[in-house]
């Protein structure tokens, strides 16, 4: 296999209400601040989320069937990171689409390599897909679980046959919004009559919601940086580090010793 030249990041597991916009919304932030350069492709013809968003930065193919893999192939390796968004349920279309056009093939003679995120989802349907993903991509791609504890309460992931396949890839948590801050997005977002990136909306927030945002988005951008190696060709591409706040944990006291 040549040397990596592109990381082409994505995910294609089945569901929806996973977190996966906002995960990207945040990688696309990342990558500006961190000064690497990138594109992005929104295949979802229903949401068409990234392209609404980001209207000049992603290209817009559709992916209907197995076909529409094609021209997404055809681009791939034209910067450093390439972001796809695929629509949800398309897990085992793309599978097959990557099978009938020798993806893996196209990859090692463009220098892609791939990263695939698998949510740490709860609900049968998600992990289902994603099992079907590793099992069928193997170590033709690289892995990050995304576990978010907001959305996923339980454990059932994590007891199941995947999570031990998944054992030692990296692991990525969204840190918790609160429900006033999302309320205030969307706010904001009606008021401007588009749908807004919590970026394009922190300016139109109160103070309270303009800084969690801006911890949100400092507490992800670190856990990118430190799994480098997943998401670009080349961590020494990174040429802004984030400026990492200390944790202070609240300490336990005992009331009897004061």
């Amino acid at each position: 296999m040549s040397k990596t030249k592109t990381r082409l990041v994505t995910s294609f597991q089945s569901t929806g209400r996973m977190g996966r916009s906002t995960l990207q919304q945040a990688l696309i932030s990342w990558f500006a601040y961190a000064g690497v350069e990138f594109s992005a492709v929104d295949t979802d013809s229903e949401h068409k989320t990234l392209s609404s968003w980001y209207p000049d930065i992603a290209a817009f193919h559709p992916y209907r069937g197995q076909d529409d893999l094609l021209p997404c192939l055809n681009q791939a390796g034209t910067a450093p990171v390439e972001l796809i968004d695929f629509p949800a349920q398309a897990t085992q279309s793309v599978l097959a689409a990557f099978n009938h056009f020798n993806a893996f093939a196209i990859f090692a003679d463009k220098g892609i390599r791939l990263t695939v995120f698998i949510f740490a989802s709860d609900e049968r349907a998600a992990m289902t897909s994603g099992a079907q993903i590793v099992s069928t991509l193997e170590k033709g791609a690289d892995y990050i679980v995304v576990t978010n504890p907001a959305r996923f309460t339980s454990q059932v992931f994590f007891a199941s046959k995947l999570a031990e396949i998944l054992k030692d890839v990296p692991t990525i948590e969204v840190p918790r919004i609160t429900g006033a801050t999302i309320e205030a997005v969307d706010t904001a977002s009606k008021k401007e009559r588009k749908a807004l990136t919590f970026r394009q909306a922190e300016n139109l927030l109160e103070i309270g919601s303009k800084y969690e945002l801006e911890h949100w988005r400092n507490r992800l951008f670190a856990q990118f940086e430190d799994h480098a190696q997943y998401l670009l060709p080349d961590p020494g591409l990174v040429q802004k580090e984030v400026v990492r706040t200390e944790f202070k944990p609240v300490e336990a006291v005992d009331p009897f010793s004061l």
